[in-house]
């Protein structure tokens, strides 16, 4: 059985019942879908059991007098069937993009959070700022989401903490199913969730 099968097996398996998130975190991000590495080795080298998120404003589709929606986001694709054909195209064309995926468990998800279905239909009346995450133009995704432009995006509202008003919140080990990474990483990476007590999190070396 190649890895590509033995991910999509246990895809199929963890879907059932709970719905499957998967977030990227690339070398050197200016694209407001992703998170830079950097946010995913601070992760992995933390010695807290679970894994911290931060919420990006500025996604989806602009108003009518062209405003963009300020509610933080953490941007993730649902892990189906179009999701696996966006691995099978990127270990096949090459990957000088992404490091890592975390994938989450989107019922979970929804008990904490507002998690919310990205269409990309263009809705009847423009939506007001607040509401225009809710919605994605569907050429724009082409370029920026290649290869997985074709997958449905998920956003999950990240509210701004009491504290200092910043949109981090740390999350459950128990939401965190698996890990997407790099071959010559896979060893590191389960050595580090060992360490904090996240050894059950399935590693997949696809990137």
């Amino acid at each position: 059985m190649t890895k590509l099968e033995s991910f999509n097996n246990w895809r199929k398996k963890q879907s059932k019942g709970r719905g499957l998130l998967c977030h990227f975190y690339i070398a050197d991000s200016k694209n407001q879908y992703y998170d830079k590495a950097d946010y995913a080795y601070f992760n992995l080298a933390a010695k807290m059991r679970g894994w911290v998120v931060k919420g990006t404003p500025g996604h989806g589709i602009k108003s009518k007098r062209g405003k963009s929606s300020q509610m933080p986001c953490l941007n993730c694709f649902e892990v189906n069937k179009e999701f696996y054909k966006g691995i099978k195209s990127l270990r096949k064309n090459g990957n000088n993009k992404f490091e890592f995926g975390v994938i989450f468990n989107k019922r979970k998800l929804k008990d904490r959070f507002k998690v919310i279905d990205v269409s990309i239909e263009r809705p009847a009346r423009t939506p007001n700022p607040n509401q225009c995450h809710y919605f994605d133009n569907a050429y724009a995704r082409y370029g920026v989401l290649k290869p997985f432009n074709y997958c449905d995006v998920v956003r999950i509202e990240i509210p701004k903490t009491m504290l200092n008003q910043s949109p981090i919140v740390a999350l459950s080990h128990s939401l965190v199913l698996g890990i997407l990474c790099k071959k010559n990483h896979k060893g590191k990476v389960s050595r580090l969730l060992t360490a904090k007590k996240m050894g059950r999190t399935k590693i997949f070396s696809l990137l």
